[in-house]
């Protein structure tokens, strides 16, 4: 069964973590980084990797201040204001924050940091105390170059300049694309506790993308993808996160990613017809599962062969999911998309 796709209300408080769990340990054939690799280099695992517990994940080194560190409230490089609102667990810009109302201004408002002057080396050793070395890590490249436009400038002045000039935007575009090359060559020399990438931007709403996918792919396809084949070209392997409905922007994705992060009320049955294995998508299970505490073991069972079967066919899938309303039913997640898995990857 697939995510649940209906949202939160906007004033509905964020769901409280599950309580700590004594998970089971899988006594896997082979390294989790290993199996992982093999799925981002579009080969068939030997197993469904469980994405949060098989990886290690870095939001940002201490130096990095694309934003200011969670849960703080702050000034990120840029100058803009970030605020850390607890209901939602997250940050957000507020408008009268905006450095750069009108984007048409962005070459003197906008200004890019020193990445030369910057140390990405602190805290390095601590965070690799952390890191299991069996394990993948992820860096997280926040606010792309969509984003950072809603978090700097008037939303409706971004769209009208997108649509009348959009040989400015493109040139925006690629000077946010070379800095983004930059910053990630400063966390691949100077920090180095990376195995692949997320980029994150956000394009879409609830129901499609922000702007068409034409202009998307006339003036953000070309500069995002030069930004992922330079990960390639460093030996990095490179996941894609957007918030929101964008199935048509996925065919382009494919073209420049190993792994699309997309959100539950993307179409990924439909989309997996269209890309096959060519991009692996991570997938989730129906909260109406996982959180209620008096499911019976044969509906989660059920619902993660249902996963598998629809979305994991002959590799391409991570499973988002890894913690339930409880102990048991946390434990039935990881033990059954191992080993079911394991069986069917095994079988073809």
């Amino acid at each position: 069964m697939a995510e649940n796709n209906a949202a939160r209300p906007a004033d509905a408080p964020r769901p409280a973590p599950p309580p700590p769990q004594n998970l089971p340990t899988i006594d896997y054939p082979i390294p989790p980084r290993e199996n992982m690799k093999l799925l981002l280099e579009q080969k068939k695992p030997l197993w469904v990797p469980i994405f949060m517990m098989e990886n290690n994940f870095c939001l940002a080194a201490p130096a990095d201040r694309e934003r200011p560190p969670v849960p703080q409230s702050g000034l990120d490089w840029f100058g803009t204001y970030w605020e850390y609102v607890q209901m939602v667990g997250g940050q957000m810009s507020p408008p009268e924050g905006r450095i750069c109302p009108d984007p048409r201004d962005w070459r003197e408002k906008l200004i890019f940091p020193d990445l030369d002057a910057i140390d990405f080396s602190e805290g390095k050793e601590e965070m690799a105390a952390r890191f299991a070395p069996e394990k993948m890590t992820m860096y997280v490249i926040q606010n792309g170059m969509f984003e950072r436009l809603l978090d700097i400038s008037d939303v409706n002045e971004v769209f009208i300049w997108l649509a009348e000039d959009p040989d400015d935007a493109i040139e925006y575009a690629n000077a946010m694309a070379d800095f983004k090359i930059k910053h990630i060559d400063k966390v691949i020399d100077e920090w180095g506790l990376v195995d692949f990438f997320a980029l994150s931007d956000d394009w879409g709403t609830q129901k499609a993308p922000f702007i068409s996918p034409t202009m998307w792919e006339q003036i953000f396809y070309g500069p995002t993808k030069r930004i992922a084949d330079h990960i390639h070209s460093r030996g990095y392997y490179v996941n894609v996160h957007s918030c929101g409905k964008i199935e048509q922007l996925v065919p382009y994705i494919a073209t420049f990613s190993d792994l699309w992060e997309g959100q539950r009320m993307n179409d990924h049955a439909a989309l997996k017809k269209v890309v096959g294995n060519e991009l692996a998508f991570t997938i989730g299970l129906d909260s109406s599962v996982l959180m209620n505490p008096d499911v019976s073991d044969d509906e989660v069972i059920k619902a993660v062969r249902d996963c598998i079967d629809t979305y994991g066919e002959g590799g391409g899938m991570v499973m988002t999911s890894s913690r339930g309303a409880t102990e048991r039913i946390s434990t039935l997640l990881i033990t059954e998309t191992f080993e079911y898995s394991r069986k069917k990857y095994a079988g073809n």
